[in-house]
């Protein structure tokens, strides 16, 4: 039996599910279960000593834009460095009332979309607003291709930490609507 210390300093038998372990269970496929995930790329604005997005050399100190023209080689538009790093999630696609079936929505002026697509990562992962998720190229068994392509770029809508145990993080939720979503070309 498993004990756990509360706020208060008493011990008590842990009777109810861990949710880290659970997710752990469900994404990555510990405890002999199936993996449900896929991997991805998280792309991190590079940051200076005072915590500051360090701006590339394209940005025109007039405007303030980065050179889209020519496609900068360094930040491919973002305007600021950036570097990316491999990482392994969960992500569903969620339609405006919570189903694919009514995810085009009318109003009096005309329709709109509202899909969004979720992403879940476990407690431990650190994201920002500027971050990016990039998701690959992957083939009909969801294996990213080699040489690794890029295919879609999400920008964070709303970054949900989802908390129980006395406030414990349990998994991190991050929504991205799907048709601000960055669809590249081969």
């Amino acid at each position: 039996m498993v004990f756990e210390r509360s706020l208060f300093g008493a011990s008590y038998p842990r009777t109810e599910v861990d949710l880290r372990k659970e997710f752990d269970d469900f994404v990555f496929g510990k405890s002999g279960g199936i993996p449900h995930n896929h991997k991805s790329l998280i792309r991190r604005i590079r940051r200076n000593s005072s915590n500051q997005p360090i701006q590339c050399d394209c940005v025109n100190h007039l405007t303030n834009e980065p050179d889209t023209e020519s496609k900068c080689p360094f930040c491919l538009g973002e305007k600021h460095y950036w570097d990316e790093s491999f990482i392994t999630c969960y992500s569903v696609m969620v339609g405006a009332d919570g189903g694919n079936a009514n995810r085009t929505r009318r109003l009096q002026l005309g329709e709109i979309r509202a899909d969004y697509r979720i992403f879940y990562f476990r407690y431990d992962t650190k994201f920002t607003y500027k971050d990016k998720i990039i998701e690959l190229k992957l083939d009909t068994e969801g294996v990213p291709t080699i040489p690794y392509k890029r295919d879609v770029i999400y920008r964070p809508e709303t970054i949900r930490n989802y908390r129980s145990d006395n406030g414990r993080l349990e998994y991190i939720a991050i929504y991205c609507r799907e048709e601000d979503a960055l669809r590249l070309n081969d």
